[in-house]
């Protein structure tokens, strides 16, 4: 077998795709410019870098012309889920720990989302790959096929990935105990370690879906066990079931937690009973007893979600919607519609009726509601959050409300949503109602809380000292530096170990002032270590960096410490020496030249 074959090519090109798009996306968030510094611009991107690929490895079993245009219509959604999400993230939080409004350090902005988006793309890709052209239908059996295929085909590739960068991370400590750390530095940098894990990743699944009788051999096993196990899982469910006749369900009820493990339970069940019966394309193996035990298992789940759901009622009237309640209202509602299609089915197979379609079509219309309530929630139109919000304000009459926890919430949990409801209820103080009058004075106080979060770093950032002590720092670079939460736990005297300086240099011979922030203590996080140039519209942007640190034979210095050049700084004991490198210039280019290693370097 070839190493690298056509399909080989295919997805190494997805996966260097993915590397483009992940390495600009760290790259961005690490000089804190665009687009890590807009939620809407930031978040679209991310989901294309995610999808764009992983939609190309699940639609294996389309051309690949076909592979392509599909990948690239779920991105392009993907996209427009990321946008929503992006323009809809402006909760307080987000101010407050971030002053400038929004970074990539809050992952689950877009992370949650994504995960979320992943279910609609692993149910639809498949689909959309086996649609007929000649009568634009699925085979029923082979979609299934394909979702359990793709399952053990991501599991694997990540497991290579896993097995791959575990085979680099023991090389290079072996390499270290000779005092060679030349791997163990190369793995560090992320111009090498993202590509290569995109590549690693996209190489392993065109492996094996080359080697298809390793997946089908996995997938025959899984579905053995699965047989085994479901009978399992049935006869605890009757068991529990059957245990409310005697002690009823007040102290299930009573735990605050009964809707989340009924869920789990009756999706675990369901997953196992499909893995065991292709999908219900085929029956589960065995003789009338363990029909009839399949039957019963079925028929169980109807009364575990009918008190999910109760519990989660419940805690709705209690305590009005949330974005969890509404996903797991969601979650109820498909579980419950796969049950009752499950129950009429079981209720076929007692009377020794077994017409084989009635749980593949449940399995076809639940997926299908999956995927648009995906859509839905996630894109906008019954956007969580909003219902959420809305739910909440509408129980402001409720008696004994607690309105600090309805700040809270609108404040934490809300987005822009949440932000819009806070002001709204500032703006609406009345004398004649006290209840009114808190609210608005709770909604002042939490909104000042942004302004005074972003008002004391922009102070705190002003008094930093300036080195050297001529030098002015323009207010524009102190406005911008005062939008760098790790400023925040800077101390202004340069003997405190957390102390941070503003330093002030020219780097180049047009004689253009720069500006670098030092810590005594601080890694090379940014900002710290970023070299600041003012452009052309006179906006001050990360230009450059400093460092990696060097000896003056040009070997690497891995005894730096950023405490050193803080105390250089401060006693003027830094000298700028010209670069003995010459480049190479010809017509209208210059190339620059690099000398990676040094005479005397061991």
């Amino acid at each position: 077998m070839k190493v690298f074959d056509r399909i080989s090519v295919l997805h190494l090109m997805a996966g260097a795709l993915q590397a483009m798009l992940a390495y600009g996306l760290y790259q961005s968030a690490e000089l804190h410019v665009w687009p890590a510094t807009h939620a809407a611009a930031y978040i679209p991107l991310f989901m294309v870098m995610v999808f764009l690929p992983l939609s190309f490895y699940c639609a294996s079993e389309a051309m690949a012309v076909r592979r392509w245009l599909l990948s690239i219509g779920v991105a392009l959604a993907a996209a427009l889920v990321g946008l929503h999400q992006g323009l809809t993230t402006g909760s307080l939080r987000r101010h407050a720990e971030t002053a400038a409004g929004w970074s990539p350090s809050q992952v689950g902005d877009y992370l949650g989302p994504a995960l979320i988006f992943f279910v609609a793309a692993f149910l639809l890709v498949p689909a959309l790959a086996l649609i007929s052209r000649d009568r634009w239908r699925v085979d029923y059996a082979r979609w299934v096929d394909a979702l359990l295929r793709n399952a053990l085909i991501l599991g694997q590739a990540a497991l290579v990935l896993a097995l791959f960068w575990g085979v680099l991370a023991s090389a290079a400590g072996l390499f270290k105990l000779v005092a060679l750390t030349f791997l163990a530095d190369l793995i560090e940098q992320a111009w090498f370690s993202i590509p290569l894990s995109t590549l690693v990743f996209a190489h392993a699944v065109s492996v094996v879906v080359r080697i298809n009788r390793v997946a089908d051999f996995i997938y025959l096993r899984a579905r053995q066990l699965c047989g085994w196990l479901y009978p399992l899982a049935a006869l605890l469910g009757i068991g529990f079931v059957g245990s409310w006749g005697v002690q009823g369900i007040e102290r299930l009820l009573s735990t605050g937690r009964a809707a989340s493990l009924l869920l789990w339970f009756v999706v675990l069940s369901l997953l196992l009973l499909n893995l065991a019966s292709r999908g219900g394309a085929e029956p589960v193996a065995g003789g009338r007893a363990m029909r009839t035990l399949t039957a019963l298992g079925k028929l169980v789940l109807l009364p575990m979600v009918a008190v999910a759901g109760y519990s989660l009622s419940l805690r709705i009237s209690q305590y009005g919607l949330t974005p969890e309640r509404v996903w797991a209202m969601v979650v109820t509602l498909i579980v419950g519609l796969l049950v009752v299609g499950y129950v009429l089915d079981a209720l076929g197979a007692l009377r020794d009726r077994y017409p084989g379609w009635l749980m593949p079509a449940t399995n076809v219309v639940a997926a299908v509601v999956t995927v648009l309530a995906i859509l839905l929630l996630l894109g906008g139109p019954l956007d969580p959050r909003r219902l959420s919000v809305n739910s909440q304000m509408a129980r402001l009459d409720v008696s004994g409300g607690d309105d600090q926890a309805l700040v809270n919430f609108l404040a934490w949990q809300g987005g822009s949503y949440g932000v819009a409801a806070l002001t709204s209820l500032a703006r609406e103080a009345s004398e004649s109602d006290s209840g009114a009058a808190r609210r608005s004075a709770m909604a002042l106080q939490m909104l000042g809380r942004m302004r005074e979060n972003r008002s004391r770093l922009h102070e705190q950032v002003a008094s930093l000292p300036v080195f050297p002590r001529t030098s002015t720092v323009p207010s524009a670079l102190l406005e911008r530096l005062g939008d760098e939460p790790l400023l925040a736990g800077c101390s202004a005297q340069v003997a405190d170990n957390n102390a941070c300086l503003i330093w002030a240099l020219q780097l180049e011979v047009t004689g253009q002032s720069a500006f670098v922030v030092l810590g005594r203590e601080f890694t090379e996080q940014p900002p710290f270590g970023r070299i600041w140039f003012e452009d052309e519209q006179g906006d001050w942007k990360i230009g450059g960096t400093l460092g990696p640190a060097q000896t003056l034979d040009g070997c690497e210095a891995s005894d730096y410490r950023p405490a050193g050049l803080f105390d250089a700084v401060v006693q003027n004991r830094v000298e700028f020496a010209a670069k003995n490198i010459r480049d190479l210039v010809f017509d209208r280019f210059r190339i620059p030249t690099t000398i990676w290693s040094a005479d005397g370097c061991r």
